[in-house]
C-alpha cells in the first residue's frame, strides 16, 4: 500500500469539512442556508449544478461499478444526463420562480396542497436513497481496490466523511435541520 494514501486522504476530509465549517460563517438563514440568498448569479447556479451533476455518484459510482462490472454498466452515464435533462427542464425553472426552496415546498405553494407535499417529501426521501446506493457502492469498491480494505469499511466511512461535512457546513443553521436533529 503507498505509504501516502492514507495521509493524503485524511488532508482531503480535513479540508472538505474545513472548508464546510468555513461556509457556515455566511449562512444566517434557511434562505442563506438553501439558496445563498439568492444572491448567486445565473452563470455560478449553473457551475454549481454541474458540480452536482458530476458529483461522487458519477465518478465514484459509475467508475467503481465499471471497474467491477465491466463496460456493461455504462448505461448509467445515459440515465444521470437523461435525468439531469428533466431536472433542469421540469424542476428548476419553475421552482425558482414560485421562490420555493424544496420540491415539497413547491407543492404546497403552487398546488395549495398539504397531502402532495407529504407525497413529494416520500418521494424525494426515496429518490435520495437511490442516489445514495452508487456512491456508496462505488466507494466500497473504490476503497477495496485502492487499499484492500474491506468493502463495508469503505462504504460506511464515506457515509460517515459525508454526514460530518453535512453537520460542519451548516445543517444547524436550517430551521429543519435543527427540528429533526433535535427530535
Amino acid at each position: 500500500m503507498n505509504p501516502y494514501l492514507v495521509p493524503g486522504l485524511i488532508l482531503v476530509v480535513v479540508v472538505t469539512v474545513g472548508i464546510g465549517a468555513y461556509g457556515l460563517r455566511f449562512a444566517r438563514t434557511t434562505s442563506d442556508f438553501l439558496v445563498a440568498s439568492r444572491a448567486v448569479s445565473p452563470s455560478w447556479n449553473a457551475a454549481a449544478i454541474s458540480g452536482e451533476y458530476l458529483s461522487a455518484a458519477s465518478f465514484l459510482g459509475v467508475a467503481g461499478l465499471i471497474l467491477r462490472y465491466g463496460v456493461d454498466v455504462l448505461w448509467y452515464p445515459v440515465g444521470f444526463a437523461a435525468g439531469y435533462l428533466a431536472l433542469l427542464l421540469f424542476v428548476a425553472a419553475p421552482l425558482r420562480r414560485s421562490g420555493a426552496f424544496t420540491l415539497p415546498d413547491f407543492c404546497q405553494v403552487r398546488l395549495r396542497s398539504t397531502a402532495l407535499r407529504r407525497l413529494a417529501s416520500v418521494f424525494v426521501v426515496f429518490i435520495g436513497c437511490l442516489y445514495l446506493v452508487p456512491q456508496l457502492q462505488g466507494a466500497g469498491l473504490t476503497f477495496t481496490t485502492v487499499t484492500g480494505g474491506s468493502y463495508v469499511w469503505g462504504a460506511l466511512l464515506v457515509g460517515v466523511v459525508v454526514t460530518a461535512t453535512w453537520r460542519s457546513a451548516g445543517c444547524g443553521r436550517s430551521p429543519s435541520c435543527r427540528r429533526s436533529s433535535t427530535g
